[in-house]
């Protein structure tokens, strides 16, 4: 015969077996939501975020000389071509910059991305892009951490100026210089600038102190934008200027999103191209 507490044991096993049945559903649950808004916001930044090309345009007034009162910039960066980048994508972007015209244009580094293996046709189609890039006053380049002996061979005889920690001066229709300075980042040299107002394009803008030198505006790339970002802050990479834009010791600092991706992934951070209208603060 069984007892009252051998019943009541029972009945008690019952109920914390059905309580942990319940707990149990409800962790799964959890779990399977869980796993599943993360699948969509894998799947989401690997097909999505990382297409959708965007323009980013800015106004800067700034001690230009006035005979670049208006000059139009484009300023593109890190094509990574191979990881996200294709040949399509480069058409689109090249119709984009014809309709963009603009007068110079900066590249500022990685070219392709590091693990892949380019084939003939594929050195063909981006020394094809990169000389289509209209331009009036020049285009210059610089190289990024990523940029091989690949980078010079697509590069050449394509208008492209490759800067390599040197300056040169550019005029428009005057005896007014503008000067362009390009830091190569794989390479620490002196880089002697004179007193115009100057121009630095550079890869990566977390090695430009190592160079020592003072520039009105600069342009970077490499950053990405963190690739990832929740509410605003980056999630992969480890620079340290991940906005699109600063100011330190009176330069004007713009760093580029880029175009590729290094882990074939971007969150509420698209690819996108820079566009600048320089205006004289005098004009």
């Amino acid at each position: 015969m069984i007892t009252r507490e051998q019943r009541n044991k029972k009945l008690n096993n019952e109920i914390n077996y059905e309580k942990t049945i319940k707990i149990s559903k409800k962790i799964l649950k959890i779990i399977f939501i869980f796993i599943f808004f993360f699948s969509i916001l894998f799947l989401y930044a690997y097909f999505v975020g990382t297409k959708g090309i965007r323009t980013h345009e800015y106004i800067i007034k700034d001690d230009i000389p006035r005979s670049f009162n208006a000059v139009k910039i484009l300023h593109f960066s890190d094509i990574l071509y191979g990881k996200t980048i294709n040949n399509n994508d480069l058409n689109f972007l090249l119709e984009e910059f014809k309709l963009i015209n603009p007068d110079l244009v900066f590249f500022t580094g990685n070219l392709i991305n590091g693990e892949y293996k380019l084939e003939e046709n594929e050195i063909k189609n981006i020394n094809s892009f990169m000389k289509k890039i209209p331009y009036k006053l020049g285009k210059y380049a610089v190289k990024g951490n990523l940029d091989t002996n690949n980078f010079d061979l697509i590069m050449e005889n394509t208008d492209f100026n490759i800067l390599d920690n040197n300056v040169v001066n550019i005029y428009n229709n005057s005896q007014e210089e503008l000067s362009i300075c390009g830091i190569n980042i794989n390479k620490k040299e002196n880089i002697n600038i004179n007193n115009n107002y100057t121009i630095t394009i550079i890869n990566n803008y977390d090695k430009y102190k190592d160079y020592n030198i003072k520039s009105s505006l600069v342009f970077a790339g490499n950053n990405l934008g963190g690739e990832i970002r929740f509410f605003n802050k980056p999630i992969l990479g480890n620079n340290q200027y991940i906005n699109n834009y600063y100011e330190e010791n009176g330069s004007k600092i713009y760093i580029s999103n880029g175009l590729g991706s290094i882990h074939h992934l971007r969150f509420m951070n698209h690819p996108s191209i820079n566009v600048y209208r320089l205006y004289s603060k005098n004009s």
